[in-house]
């Protein structure tokens, strides 16, 4: 198993455990997640904005990925964030399949209400051609 994956593991169930709120309001996450993969940004662009889908909150948006290798088991971190860009909420979110290079794929994330949001890469495996 690639460290990757099982760094991955080991903050979910670590990290989004403490992430739960059970009362209507966000609250804020008692740890806080980054990337496990710093420099993602070389590889991908990810485009979104907030919507309501049937009555939800979502941020929608697409991800392309940017390198000539095709990249998989790609999973994003979506924050809402108060006025002030403080954390009120983050949720890791399996983007599925693979993307393959130069290609975009799109995402529909349903999210707690947030005066804004932020949408990175937090994991992912590079296929042949190179990459982290």
């Amino acid at each position: 198993m690639k460290a990757t994956n099982v760094l991955a593991a080991m903050v979910l169930i670590g990290g989004v455990a403490g992430c739960a709120s059970t009362g209507t309001t966000p609250a804020a996450p008692t740890r806080e997640l980054h990337s496990i993969l710093p420099g993602w940004e070389r590889y991908f662009t990810i485009n979104w904005q907030p919507d309501t889908q049937s009555g939800r909150r979502v941020v929608s948006g697409s991800v392309q990925n940017r390198y000539g290798a095709t990249a998989s088991r790609v999973q994003l971190l979506v924050e809402g964030l108060d006025d002030q860009g403080g954390i009120l909420s983050q949720r890791v979110v399996w983007l599925g399949g693979t993307i393959g290079p130069f290609e975009t794929v799109h995402f529909d994330v349903r999210v707690e209400p947030a005066a804004n949001y932020r949408v990175t890469i937090f994991a992912y495996d590079q296929g042949r051609g190179g990459g982290p």
